[in-house]
Parts: structure tokens; sequence; C-alpha cells
């Protein structure tokens, strides 16, 4: 039971109490009151009667009218002349028809009247002539006492409603501190470790101080091995010089995007000619600004050329080369000029040795070979290096519908979105001790005109014609109803922050959960660990919105930058999926396995489900089960199934 509701409990046990005894104390005076009156009174008109009756000739006519008038002037029971032999002189008497209509029966049981008739004599000369008794009506007392009683009910309630609604005010002013604890609480319930102002009352105060040094300790474990998660892992997986990640886990980004079930992706490979020339030329320090110059101008992309791709990866093959990822990539061409135009920037501003900074670019597809990637673009910086200084080559065509235009490409998208042509394919992820499902992941296709679709080949272009919100809404529409249809069972869903940026399609996206119901927990959302980071404000606020709803919400191709996102905790998030290139020949990188083993004991401490993502082989889910891993995804656990 709550506290405000004891606190109404207590004020009516209060109240009743009161006026129980208001009641019997005001009933009991007022009732001796109204006896003592009624019987002063039946005593005085008893004897104003029978001095009357002394006085006049006592012939039966003028006794009787003297009686009578008597009795139809005031409020009497009885009126009554008794001769001394017995016999009844006169007798009149009043019965009241309508009494319990206005005094309850109980009440008059409970507060009964007790009026002796008023007594006097009547003389005849010297001669008795007759006792006269006169008893007054009480069904006037009972009914002032029965108002009286009604009307201090009415105001003991009223000071009650009063009493109680200054009170719940009261409690709620003096409570509030135990509100915040209470929300604090149930926030380090749901892994968000949040403080509360201290409050002025001394209980309640000692209460948040030590709720807040809880939370604050907490959260200060939790960041302090986030911190040295990423000091590990960022020895192990990048260039100490440049920042970039090393030869190894470029590799491994480069692998996990050659082994994704669709996606087409740009690579640039850019080298430093001459850097034993340059090196000694600048020397070691100046060598490693400049180097480090030419990573910050591989990673820096104006908002108009973000656009054409969804995340760049950056990497260190050797002391020369340098390699660029760029997922999902459009108009590769337009990307190498501007990486050009900055190159030959940088290039300007080292004079002193003039570095020569060519480069090569060409799109792959998921499922080719590494090495037929990295032959291929190097063919094509071979070609630019025997151009010019700084030059680029670019090999930007694929045959088909991949060398469709915007236009073409709107023509397209926009009637199949109107059609719904938008489905789902579904992969299982499973639990490693156990074998039983967790999820399926919903990969996107696009059925129309004949042709299907995959997400790689079209979202890219979707995102560049704003429509990626658009399709990300259809893909949860279309999930929803296969959970309709078929048996509910959760199904991991990927979305982008540009359908949370956008107001209209975020109320689209939340309509849709909302009208879900008892659905809405069946489905997974998860975004990019990448986007999150950029948007930390507007994914938390997501989160707020939607846990209530029962949405689990997680972030995939995390891992590289965990220790990048401010208070992870805070967000509510439910699961992790690790990037698969953190995977790639996990067996022979001891170095990754120590920093896995980390991130799974820190998302354990903070509630989080971790997934495996992109395992590639059967033989590595003992490994990552040893690791901490809670279920895993991939081609390795659809051959396993």
């Amino acid at each position: 039971m709550s506290l405000n509701k004891q606190l109404w409990l207590a004020i009516a046990v209060l109240m009743l109490l009161a006026f129980v005894s208001s009641f019997t104390i005001s009933t009991l005076s007022a009732r001796n009151y109204y006896q003592e009156q009624l019987q002063q009174k039946n005593i005085d008109n008893a004897n104003s009667l029978a001095l009357t009756l002394s006085q006049v000739e006592k012939d039966e006519v003028t006794v009787e009218l003297l009686v009578a008038a008597q009795f139809d002037t005031g409020h009497y029971r009885r009126i009554e002349l008794i001769a001394p032999s017995g016999e009844v002189r006169q007798r009149k008497l009043f019965e009241p028809a309508a009494q319990h209509d206005t005094v309850p029966a109980w009440f008059v049981k409970l507060a009964a009247l007790s009026v002796p008739a008023g007594v006097a004599q009547v003389q005849d000369g010297w001669h008795q002539y007759g006792t006269l008794y006169v008893e007054s009506l009480t069904e006037v007392a009972y009914a002032a006492l029965w108002q009286t009683t009604l009307r201090l009910l009415g105001w003991l309630l009223l000071v009650a409603l009063l009493c109680g609604a200054l009170g719940s005010w009261l409690l709620k002013q003096i409570t509030q501190p135990l509100e915040d604890v209470v929300h604090q609480a149930e926030a380090i319930g749901g892994r968000r470790f949040i403080t509360s102002s201290e409050p002025r009352t001394l209980e309640f105060g000692r209460l948040v101080r030590a709720m807040n040094l809880l939370s604050g300790r907490v959260r200060d474990m939790l960041e302090s091995e986030s911190r040295r998660l990423e000091a590990l892992r960022y020895q192990h997986q990048h260039d100490a010089v440049t920042g970039l990640a090393n030869r190894d886990t470029v590799n491994s980004q480069l692998d996990a995007l050659l082994s994704e079930e669709d996606g087409r992706h740009g690579i640039l490979l850019v080298r430093v000619q001459e850097l034993a020339t340059i090196n000694r030329t600048l020397g070691r320090a100046d060598t490693d600004r400049l180097l480090h110059e030419l990573a910050e101008a591989l990673l820096q992309w104006a908002p108009d050329q973000q656009a054409l791709f969804a995340e760049a990866l950056g990497g260190r093959l050797n002391g020369s080369d340098f390699l660029l990822l760029l997922t999902e990539a459009e108009e590769l061409s337009t990307l190498s000029a501007a990486l050009d135009l900055r190159l030959r920037a940088l290039a300007e501003r080292w004079p002193q040795v003039q570095p020569q900074l060519p480069h090569g670019a060409c799109y792959f597809l998921a499922g080719e070979r590494r090495g037929e990637v990295m032959s291929r673009v190097d063919g094509l910086l071979a070609t630019a290096e025997q151009r010019c200084v700084t030059c680029a080559e670019v090999r930007d065509t694929f045959s088909g519908s991949d060398n469709q235009g915007a236009g073409e490409w709107r023509q397209l998208l926009t009637p199949a979105l109107a059609a719904k042509a938008v489905s789902a394919v579904r992969f299982p992820v499973l639990q490693l001790a156990g074998d039983q499902p967790l999820h399926e992941e919903a990969m996107m296709r696009l059925q129309w005109q004949g042709n299907t679709w995959k997400a790689g080949e079209f979202m890219p272009w979707a995102r560049r014609l704003g429509l990626l919100p658009a399709f990300d809404v259809a893909m949860v529409e279309t999930v929803l109803n296969g959970l309709r249809c078929g048996t509910p069972q959760p199904v991991a869903i990927n979305l982008s922050m540009e359908t949370l940026r956008q107001p209209a399609s975020r109320q689209q996206l939340m309509a849709l959960l909302t009208e879900a119901g008892e659905l809405a927990p069946m489905l997974w959302l998860e975004f990019a660990e990448s986007q999150v980071i950029r948007e930390v404000s507007l994914f938390r606020e997501f989160c707020v919105q939607v846990k209530p709803l029962g949405c689990r919400l997680g972030m995939e191709r995390a891992g590289r930058d965990f220790a990048k996102i401010a208070h992870l905790q805070e967000l509510g998030l439910d699961y992790l999926k690790v990037d698969g290139a953190l995977l790639r020949n996990l067996p022979e990188h001891e170095g990754n396995q120590g920093f896995l083993r980390g991130l799974c004991s820190l998302g354990h401490s903070i509630g989080l489900c971790m997934i495996a993502d992109g395992v590639q082989s059967p033989a590595e889910r003992e490994l990552l089960l040893a690791l901490g891993f809670d279920a895993a995804g991939g081609p390795g656990i659809r051959q396993a199934g």
C-alpha cells in the first residue's frame, strides 16, 4: 500500500475516532440539556395550567376548553387530569405518525430521552379537584439532536477531506527525495548510474548520499575498466605513429566486409614515396608528424562527401602504404578527387621534401577474396605512380545495374517503396550455451519488377537520395506483419540514425512500435556503434521513448570505439554485437582475445548480452564461449545449425 493511501486511511481512522468521541460527548451533553429543559417545561406548564383550572368554575365544558387550549398551543404528548378517586376527568393524547421519517429508529434508541411528566394539583376551593399530568413531545428534541449530529458529521468529513488533501501535498513534498531515490534505484537496475540532489531532510539526505556514493563508485569502476580496455585495444590494434589501425586490424576489417552477405564498398590505397629519403631529410619527429597529418587527411571528409559512404576505416599497411575503406560507397571518383585535393594541400605544406602521395581507388563486392581486391587496387596505385607526383587512378565502374545514375535509382526506389516491395530474409543468432535461438537477424531485400536486390546494392543510393529512413520504417512494418502472420519470435532489425534524426520518420517508427503492442518485445532494434558515437544524445532520447514499450536495444559492429561512448551504461542498452573484424583469426591473436574477454566482462557487469557477429567457422564457438560471449551469428553459426 502506498504512503498516500496509508495517509488517507490514517486520516479516516482519526476522523472516525474524532466523530465517535464528539458524537458521544455532544449527544450526551445535548440529551441532558434537552431532558432538563423538557422536564422544566413540563413542570412549569403543569403548574400554570393547574393554577388556571383552580381559579375557574369546575364545570366539564370549561375544564375541557382550558385543557384543549393548552394542548393545542404547545408540543405535548399527553395532558391528563385525574380525579382523586382515579377517574380520568380529561385526557389529551398525541401520537406523531412521521417520527421515523426524519429521525432513524436506531438513533432514537441510541439517544433515548427520559423526561418525567410535570405534575400539579388542581384545587376546587379547599378540596382537591384532581391531579394534572403534563408531558411534552420528545420528537422535537430527537430531531434537533439528529440535525446536530448530521452537521457534526458533515463538518468532520469536510475537515477530513481538507486534511487529506493538505496531507497528500505535504507528503508529496516531504517524500519527493524518496521518489528520486526510487528513480535512481530503478535507473541502476536499468544500468544507468545517475545521481540525485541531497534533500534537506536528515534521514532522506543520508539515504540519497549513500545511493549517490554507490552509483558513483559503480560508474567509476565501469569507466576505469572501459579506459583499460580501450588502452589494451589501442595497443594491439593501432599504429603508434598515426593512430590508424595496424596491418592486422585493417586486414581483418577488409575480411569482415568481404564476408558479409552483401554490400559494395570502396578501397583507396595511398603511398608515401621515398619515405626513407623523407625521414633522412626531416628527421624522425617531423616525419612522424607528416605521417600523422596524412592519417588525418584520410579520415577528414566534408559533410557532402560523407553522404556518399556509410563509414570510413583507415589503416597503415606498412611504413609507406595507407589503406582507406569506405563502406557502402558511391561515386568513388568524386571521393577520390576530394582526397587528391587534400593530399596535394598536404604536400604543399612540406615544401622541403615535396612528398609524393599517389593513390589508387576501386570498388569491391562482398564475396570477393582479399588477394584479388588488394591486387586490383595495388595495380591502380602503380599506374598512378607512373603518371605524376600526386595522382589518382580510379576504377569505379561495374556491369549491370551498378552503372545506373541517381535519377534512375530514384525512379526505381520511389515506386518500390510506395508498393511496399520491401521483404526480409532472416538468419539465426544462437546462444553459445545450448544452441538455443536468441533471435533472428532480418536482412532487407527489395523485390520489384521481377528482380531481387540485396540491401548492399540499393541502400547506398537510398542513403544518398534521402530514402533511407523510409526504408527503415518499411522494414519495421514488414517484420511486424511477418510476426503477426507467423509464430512470434525475436527479430533483430538494423536501423540508421538518419531515421531518428528526421522527425517525420521518427514519428512513424514510434507509431509502429506503439501499435505493435504485445509484439514490441519481439523486436531487437540495433544501430551501428559509429553512428551512436556521433549522436549519443539523440540515441539516448530514443532509448527513453522505446524502453517502456518492451523493445530491446543494441549496437552492432561494436568494439572498435567502445570507450568513446560517454556513460555507455546510461543508454539502457540490452546487447552488443561485437564487430566481426575483431573476431578474424581470433585463435592466433592473443591480444584480441584479452580485449574481447575484458569487453565481455565489462558488458556483463552492466547487464548486456554479448553477441559475436560474423563468426566464420563453427570451430570458433568454444573459444567465443570461453571468452564470455553469450551468443553468436554469422556463416559459421548457420553452417553448424
